[in-house]
């Protein structure tokens, strides 16, 4: 526990506190435990500590000169008296990190496109290490640990999500006045990521084709239309029929499931509308893929495994049919890397204006032309021994 003063505070000593080039605490000798933080800012706060379980905690319970001394210090037996479990009455219903948590995935991350990816990894990691601790009482050597437990598990890459993630969340709560100090705020990257650059052979998008025609719907249709177009996950596996004009040979993509939140048009390949008109369209389904006509398929993990068993292919990512896609097109194929960029729908923000809605008409036929050379490539080399 930090060195307590030895003289009671007064209100003359409190006004006179001025901040400094880092935060400090003035403790009040009357009652134990009792503390002033003074903040970089010049906010003043009043806090309790003390030592649970080994640790110490603590929590802030109001502000000078809204709470005056006097009145600090009459709350500080109740407060003390609350934290006997480890937090305070207050944060055991509303500042547990656990209720932070779920409040920060619902006022702020809910319509990010990350949402999912976020939600998932602070439910796995950091919920478990911190959910029944308040979020005040979170230490910076409480995400280190958190961290290193993850490195220490074999993975890196998600030791560094994790720690982006929290530090999202801990910056939030510093805005919403719950912290007045992000305790990750100074922490690194435990880890460098490799930039990722695998690319299929033709051997393998052979393997890949063969085996996506050995595999039911809707899981192998939704393979072979995202190598076929290039197209992200969800973009195809979330697909409407109301989005697919048959007459125009074209998916519509709408922006809230696209990437870069822009709305964006497939121009379907023969070999992309001989796999679409092939799937059993059903009165009422709305979607190309469901296995229970009303949701979108998931569980995808199992499926790519068997998937794996089956083509011999391993070592893929969803995204790299993508990447494969981008390369053979443009190098084997001789497609424009601009086509390319545009029919990947990447958000280059070069072309603006006029000039943007020319191009974007003139590109629409020229993706057309690209992906139906792409789709009559992979036909090639599927039926070709």
């Amino acid at each position: 526990m930090p060195k307590l003063a030895q003289q009671p505070l007064t209100e003359l000593a409190i006004k006179k506190a001025k901040p400094a080039d880092k935060r400090y605490d003035l403790f009040d000798a009357s009652v134990r435990g009792l503390g002033l933080r003074v903040a970089t800012s010049g906010t003043k706060s009043w806090f309790m500590m003390r030592r649970f379980n080994g640790r110490m905690i603590r929590t802030t319970f109001g502000r000078y000169p809204e709470v005056p001394l006097a009145l600090a210090r009459l709350k500080a037996p109740d407060v003390l008296a609350d934290m006997a479990d480890g937090q305070t009455a207050g944060q055991r219903r509303t500042d547990l990190f656990s209720v932070v948590l779920d409040e920060w995935l619902k006022k702020d991350q809910a319509q990010n496109k990350s949402f999912h990816q976020v939600r998932v990894a602070m439910y796995k990691h950091a919920l478990p290490a911190f959910g029944s601790i308040a979020v005040a009482s979170i230490t910076k050597r409480d995400v280190i640990r958190l961290i290193d437990k993850i490195v220490s598990a074999g993975s890196p890459v998600a030791a560094n999500r994790v720690l982006a993630f929290t530090k999202r969340f801990f910056s939030w709560c510093k805005e919403r006045d719950i912290l007045e100090l992000s305790p990750a705020e100074a922490i690194r990257p435990p880890s460098k990521e490799k930039i990722r650059d695998r690319v299929l052979t033709m051997e393998e998008i052979k393997g890949f084709w063969v085996a996506c025609d050995q595999i039911s719907y809707p899981w192998g249709p939704i393979f072979q239309l995202l190598l076929l177009t290039g197209a992200r996950l969800r973009e195809i596996s979330q697909a409407s029929w109301h989005e697919v004009s048959i007459e125009d040979r074209t998916l519509d993509l709408p922006s809230q499931r696209t990437k870069n939140s822009r709305s964006h048009q497939i121009q379907l390949s023969d070999q992309a509308m001989n796999i679409i008109q092939a799937i059993p369209k059903v009165e009422g389904q709305s979607l190309l893929f469901t296995t229970n006509g009303k949701t979108a398929v998931s569980g995808f993990s199992k499926v790519k495994k068997r998937l794996d068993i089956i083509s011999g292919v391993s070592d893929w990512r969803y995204h790299d049919l993508r990447r494969s896609f981008a390369t053979h097109s443009t190098e084997r194929l001789g497609i424009s890397p601009v086509i390319a960029d545009k029919i990947l729908n990447h958000a280059t923000g070069q072309v603006r204006g006029v000039a943007a809605i020319y191009q974007h008409g003139e590109y629409l036929e020229d993706r057309r032309a690209a992906l139906q050379k792409w789709g009559n490539f992979i036909q090639e080399l599927v039926t070709n021994e």
